[in-house]
């Protein structure tokens, strides 16, 4: 935990150069603690899980989705999708496996290839509430993938950039559901929400690696990405203490 105090002056020294230590660690804090709160919005509290969709596949393409979030624009956001392989051309699937097929851990997608893509996909994304449920914040839509959309209110949506991370046999709802109806590392209950251990981005580290198999290294997320998740859901045993990457 030590070097994150100790990075905090190259974040904020340069924007408030005549401050104390004490008071730019207050303010770094304070201000922190406002942008990676991560309040979900109001609409998907205790949602419940999704309905099985009609596009359902026994084969898709894993992505996140990240943004940056106010006020820090050095904090970040991110979301996982599960788009259905039929729901690409046969062009778009050839770019997705030839990127899979030669890219480690994950490659980032270029704005030509998404923003005029409309395949359907299921965004799962995680924030904080006032609420003690099981995945009582774990915000689900259906949505194109072109839509610049988060589940958490002051994530910056014109900021999005996309990722694929790979393919898996297990669909959306099916995730969600090995995400949710057991403890899979947390309860992603609105007050199990950590700023550091266990905020959005510890969700789609669990998403990606304990449902989905795949990496759950991101693209430079810093401090807004902290813990490195163990295991498998579901799983017949208990989960592992996190690990500080730092």
């Amino acid at each position: 935990i030590g070097k994150i105090f100790t990075s905090i002056p190259s974040c904020v020294g340069t924007a408030l150069p005549s401050l104390p230590m004490m008071t730019l660690m207050f303010v770094f804090m304070s201000t922190l603690a406002v942008a990676c709160g991560q309040q979900v919005k109001p609409e998907y509290v205790g949602m419940g899980a999704p309905k099985v969709a009609l596009n359902a596949s026994s084969s898709n393409y894993i992505f996140l989705q990240r943004f940056r979030i106010v006020p820090l624009l050095f904090a970040y956001h991110t979301e996982v999708l599960v788009c259905p392989r039929d729901e690409f051309s046969t062009d778009d699937q050839k770019t997705l496996d030839d990127q899979i097929s030669g890219m480690k851990d994950f490659a980032q997608l270029p704005h030509s290839f998404w923003t005029k893509n409309a395949a359907t996909c299921l965004e799962l994304g995680y924030g904080a509430a006032d609420c003690s449920k099981e995945c009582c914040t774990v915000g689900h839509e259906n949505m194109q993938l072109n839509k610049r959309h988060a589940v958490i209110a002051n994530a910056v949506p014109m900021t999005k950039e996309l990722y694929i991370y790979g393919k898996s046999p297990i669909d959306g709802t099916a995730a969600y559901h090995d995400l949710c109806d057991k403890k899979c590392w947390s309860t992603w209950s609105g007050t199990d929400y950590n700023l550091f251990t266990t905020n959005c981005n510890t969700f789609t580290s669990t998403a990606l690696s304990m449902v989905f198999g795949l990496s759950q290294k991101k693209p430079n997320l810093g401090i807004s990405d902290l813990v490195t998740v163990h295991g498998h859901c579901p799983a017949n045993e208990g989960h592992e203490v996190g690990e500080l990457i730092i």
